[in-house]
């Protein structure tokens, strides 16, 4: 991975195979910047100063205090003298590759069917979960527990979401009304999906209140200070779980770099004392996130890339990814201290993928099912660290409808301790405490 100023591979739909690409300032006069202040808020004396020296102010994360500017190339080094900025650095632009989502082309949304009838023939991952449906006999969720996507956006219009969808609101530069209730792509509502649906597919908790935060355009791209103003947001908000499948690996030893940790660090720590859970997939490279992946002469152990935004964060529930044969995904990260708990997310089958390339050993019913947005087919295929992480949020919205006054902490060991363990006896670098089970946690 090429390192340049905070130019990281952001992968949005942590997906596997699905890597954003970074675009810095364009050809043109103006560059965008990303000013994180000394304190969590932003002093309003020096945005105004930033104003009138030339920059537009295109976001804030005010609860973080994060600034995201427009400004001529000179901005960089005024800005770095002001007394109460911390950081500044050329802001990352995120872009979404959602085609790597198939939709099921050979269903339509209208035909007559069986209630749950795609749940049964497909939705392995679900069933693993819940206990086959045992969990729904304890409780399904209800809509006063709310799950956040911070995500693509939702389709709204889904018939197997619409029911349980509360409210949308969206976080990029020139977002209208309408936007907070549509997807950009593909990613959001098969989230969605797995978190809450309930119809032809079935989510973990498919009574649960969903909440959708946008923090895409219209492009498929994203940026830093609108993905932190959705978490302080959904907190405030009052929603018991956030799901991010999402995040950007940084290496903490790069100073620039450390903006998008330290920001990260003040938005997770936020939301964790208005008493929200965040959860977030582990990312797909295969790595071991608790090694050094390499070692530069006279500077000793170069520890990086580290998935350190969002889900080497304390607190942060991380969660890798597992097969239908119950192993570790070939894609999935893993580490002894970046692993917490692990969920189905699918993958190729057990002969995937192999020395010859030979695509006639793909599996595709072993990836996982959910909704994708009407107007792209209503159903598809995804695997990935993003389709396992949603299933561990919505186990913990059930545990939270089951027992509202367990508070954070007390719900995420409970979590913990009731999860299936699998691989070593115990907490392991592959699958934490264990594969979730939300049958296990709400008996």
């Amino acid at each position: 991975m090429k390192k340049q100023l905070l130019s990281l591979t952001l992968v949005t739909a942590l997906t596997v195979t699905s890597f954003g690409t970074i675009a810095l300032g364009q050809e043109e006069e103006d560059k965008e910047y990303l000013v994180l202040f000394k304190s969590n808020t932003i002093n309003e004396e020096t945005s105004a100063e930033m104003e009138a020296g030339g920059a537009d102010i295109l976001q804030e994360a005010s609860k973080v205090g994060l600034v995201h500017v427009a400004a001529p190339e000179s901005f960089l080094d005024e800005a770095e003298e002001m007394e109460d900025v911390s950081l500044v650095a050329e802001n990352i632009d995120i872009f979404t590759n959602d085609y790597v989502l198939e939709a099921d082309g050979e269903l339509s949304i209208n035909e007559e069917t069986i209630e749950a009838d795609l749940f049964e023939e497909y939705q392995w991952d679900i069933k693993r979960v819940t206990g086959n449906g045992k969990a729904w006999d304890i409780t399904k969720g209800d809509h006063s527990v709310v799950v956040g996507v911070i995500d693509t956006g939702v389709d709204f219009t889904h018939p197997d979401l619409e029911d349980n969808l509360l409210y949308g609101k969206a976080f990029f530069p020139g977002a209208e009304e309408e936007d907070a209730y549509k997807d950009s792509g593909m990613h959001g509502t098969h989230v969605a999906g797995s978190i809450a649906a309930n119809g032809r597919v079935l989510g973990v908790g498919p009574e649960l209140g969903l909440a959708s935060y946008r923090v895409t355009n219209d492009q498929g791209r994203m940026n830093w200070a609108g993905i932190l103003d959705a978490i302080t947001t959904a907190a405030d908000d009052g929603v018991d779980v956030a799901n991010l499948s999402l995040g950007t690996y940084s290496t903490i030893t790069n100073e620039a770099q450390r903006l998008l940790h330290l920001s990260s660090k003040r938005a997770v720590q936020y939301a964790h004392q208005e008493g929200m859970i965040i959860v977030g997939a582990n990312g797909n490279n295969g790595m071991d996130l608790g090694k050094a992946v390499h070692t530069e002469k006279g500077e000793g152990k170069v520890y990086g890339p580290l998935f350190d935004t969002f889900t080497d964060i304390p607190g942060v529930v991380s969660v890798s990814s597992t097969t239908d044969r119950d192993t570790l995904a070939y894609y999935s990260n893993y580490g002894s201290s970046n692993v917490n708990l692990a969920a189905p997310g699918g993958d190729y089958g057990p002969n995937w993928p192999n020395p010859e390339n030979d695509q006639s050993l793909l599996v595709s019913e072993s990836r996982a099912y959910s909704t994708v947005p009407v107007s792209r087919g209503s159903y598809g295929w995804a695997m990935g660290t993003s389709m396992a992480a949603p299933k561990v949020a919505a186990a913990a919205a059930l545990v939270k409808a089951e027992n509202p006054q367990f508070s954070r902490a007390r719900t995420i060991t409970h979590l913990q301790q009731t999860a299936e363990d699998l691989g070593k006896k115990g907490h392991d670098e592959y699958f934490g405490h264990g594969l979730v089970d939300a049958y296990n946690a709400l008996k």
